[in-house]
């Protein structure tokens, strides 16, 4: 009703707006139809216009014992009867594509399958956790959040030569389980927390920060003024969406069209980072910060590029404090071009893509977040005041920018939205939708939370645990409502089409890297080992990328390929991977023919089924019946049923057992392309 009536009121406003009357006629018209758009959108989210939305509330401490206590609670209210659970064979696949985005090895899903012991689910959950490819499944998620990439993109598309090391930060942060506050910590203000006990951890701190760094910036921007304050305005933007759920950009113009945020709170926050240098210099293609990080063994090395450096600048400074010859500018311009490649090299030092704090300063309220017409006063360096008294206003150091101020803010353990967003995210993994449908618009624009009660009780219980993401992993994975069948049910769908109440798991099509990487592992070419730099996988010009696909071959995990920006890989471009231009809170999930030729005629694909029928070629003993069961398992998890059998021996056998071995092996491949073509293997039930 609420969807009819807005398309309703458009169709009014296109009348009205075509109608030959007086223009100012339909100028009233338009803006009183707006107002009801306006209105009505919000009825559509299923929000009011409350003074505060429901996200900036306090999270409710009402109920308690497990997941699927509140499940039931919603099933029973709506008249639902859930599935059953899911058999062994699906458990077992679901599991382990949630966890590591690979398919479980046949040797694994036999294990598990025949396991007698009632613990059997659990110590499978416990060793996926501790499995290293945890963390770069799980890491590939937040790199999405992160917009991470390994080039620039807009105007100069320059490569990064030192993101990989954010990426694996990640990937590692992840499988050791650090604590989710540590995390937003270390990403916001790494470089101001003390100094830690190894050189690795110091490391991480300043690696972290990378988080800032990481979007795509227009480096040829001539007003570098405005280029800064873009920059500032895609960290908030970032920060805010990633950790709070909600996009504050909008206020940099004017105040929030739906929250409660003003254009001075955007001021407020932009004052942190605008105090914050995220660019090296702002030449005529600028070039943002690079550190150099800390290492036992680099202590020498630095000494050695102190030293160099401060000569450098002695001779440079002496040129230039006294009268000189034309040689001598000669000789002042040369150790200028020194100096800066010394500076930019770090003397062969380790360095990263980092942040540090900059000229320390409030700024004024921007008219219109023109930066040419600013107000006449500053505005204090802030967090957002709408939240207080649910989590104090911090006070901000006077001497720093404010970064650690506002990431031990969103850490504060009564914030209203650190903790909910991040579960909802954590839930969203493992059933394909959060418990709010739109994971980083927790504002009036978002979704209402199907289950209010179980959001905060997760929220709450991730604090209490803290701050575990493994430990929601288990809380989740261990519910009935998560080990449900996914079949569907037409009684059941009429009641509840979209499984609102999670009657039933929900049916999932893999991402494009979970797909690439089930495809390598099955036909024995997964290589388990980190990728190279883009740098190094590259050749030629380091600074700019050529547009070759040669980097896009190996056979590392996807987590590891390059994220070119403005050059998306094709087999990922077709499977909906993002651009990676912006924060990505969930990726679509397009349907389209040129998915379908990709398994018809890729290359890869053909290799493949290729090596698998290779891998049991030698294996004379081996009967047809007993490689159908073997490459089963290895693409579905699961033994083929009668009629599949009978299906792929009529398919190969055709023409008899008199066939030639050439014929059969070609029958064999065709089979094996059928299979890694069907819905089943690139859909989780």
């Amino acid at each position: 009703m609420r969807f009819k009536i807005q398309a309703f009121l458009t169709k009014m406003t296109c009348h009205m707006t075509s109608h030959k009357g007086s223009i100012r006629k339909s100028r009233i018209y338009v803006f009183a139809v707006s107002v009801l758009l306006q209105f009505t959108s919000s009825l559509v989210s299923g929000q009011t216009d409350e003074a505060v939305p429901w996200s900036f509330r306090s999270m409710e401490r009402r109920g308690s014992g497990s997941v699927d206590a509140f499940i039931e609670a919603q099933l029973t209210k709506q008249n639902l009867k859930p599935n059953a659970k899911a058999d062994p064979y699906t458990l077992i696949r679901r599991a382990t594509f949630d966890l590591t985005g690979l398919p479980p090895l046949p040797n694994e899903v036999l294990s598990f399958v025949n396991d007698p012991l009632p613990d059997a689910y659990d110590r499978l959950i416990d060793r996926l956790l501790a499995s290293p490819r945890y963390g770069e499944r799980w890491g590939r998620y937040w790199l999405d959040l992160a917009r991470y990439a390994d080039t620039n993109g807009a105007d100069e598309n320059m490569v990064y030569p030192n993101a990989w090391r954010y990426r694996d930060y990640v990937i590692r942060s992840f499988n050791q389980d650090k604590p989710y506050d540590q995390f937003i910590l270390e990403q916001l203000a790494g470089d101001l927390l003390p100094d830690a006990s190894d050189y690795q951890q110091d490391a991480d701190h300043i690696i972290a920060t990378g988080f800032l760094v990481m979007g795509p910036k227009m480096l040829a921007e001539q007003d570098k003024e405005k280029l800064l304050m873009d920059v500032v305005d895609e960290q908030i933007d970032v920060v805010s969406r990633t950790f709070m759920g909600m996009s504050v950009a909008c206020a940099r113009c004017h105040d929030h069209k739906f929250d409660p945020i003003k254009q001075a709170d955007y001021y407020a926050l932009a004052g942190v980072f605008r105090s914050t240098a995220t660019m090296a210099n702002t030449d005529h293609v600028s070039r943002w910060v690079e550190r150099v990080l800390p290492h036992p063994e680099n202590s020498g090395r630095r000494a050695r590029f102190d030293t160099k450096k401060e000569a450098l600048e002695s001779a440079i400074l002496a040129l230039k404090s006294a009268a000189v010859s034309e040689q001598k500018k000669k000789d002042l311009k040369q150790l200028q071009t020194e100096l800066k490649a010394l500076g930019e090299t770090g003397a062969g030092l380790p360095q990263a893509m980092a942040v540090q704090d900059g000229e320390i300063q409030d700024l004024p309220v921007h008219f219109r977040g023109n930066h040419l017409t600013p107000s006449k006063e500053r505005v204090r360096r802030d967090t957002f005041g709408v939240l207080d008294p649910v989590v104090p206003m911090p006070q901000m150091e006077k001497h720093r920018s404010g970064r650690l101020v506002l990431a031990e803010w969103l850490c504060h353990p009564e914030h209203p939205l650190t903790a909910r967003v991040m579960v909802n995210r954590i839930w969203k993994g493992h059933f394909g939708s959060g418990l709010v449908s739109t994971p980083s618009t927790f504002g009036r624009r978002g979704a209402l939370p199907t289950h209010s009660q179980l959001l905060d009780w997760l929220a709450r219980t991730f604090i209490d645990e803290g701050w575990s993401i493994k430990a929601m992993h288990r809380l989740i994975m261990k519910s009935t409502a998560y080990q449900r069948d996914s079949l569907s049910d037409s009684h059941q769908s009429d009641l509840d089409p979209e499984n609102r109440y999670l009657w039933r798991q929900n049916r999932r099509r893999l991402e494009v890297e979970p797909m690439r990487d089930a495809l390598l592992q099955a036909g024995g070419m997964l290589d388990l080992r980190n990728g190279d730099a883009l740098t190094e996988a590259i050749k030629g010009n380091k600074s700019y990328y050529s547009g070759k696909d040669e980097v896009f071959k190996s056979p590392v995990r996807s987590v590891y390929l390059p994220v070119l920006r403005s050059r998306v890989f094709d087999m990922f471009a077709i499977f909906d991977f993002p651009d990676a231009s912006a924060h990505l809170e969930k990726r679509s999930e397009t349907v389209m023919p040129q998915q379908a030729l990709f398994y018809m005629n890729n290359e890869l694909i053909d290799q493949v089924a290729r090596s698998m029928v290779q891998t049991t070629e030698g294996e004379s003993s081996t009967s047809l019946n007993e490689k159908l069961k073997h490459w089963y398992l290895t693409l579905f998890a699961r033994y083929p049923s009668v009629e599949e059998r009978e299906l792929a021996l009529d398919y190969v056998q055709k023409n008899g057992h008199s066939m030639r071995n050439g014929l059969e092996q070609d029958r064999l491949r065709r089979w094996i392309r059928i299979l890694l073509a069907s819905n089943e293997f690139t859909y989780l039930d």
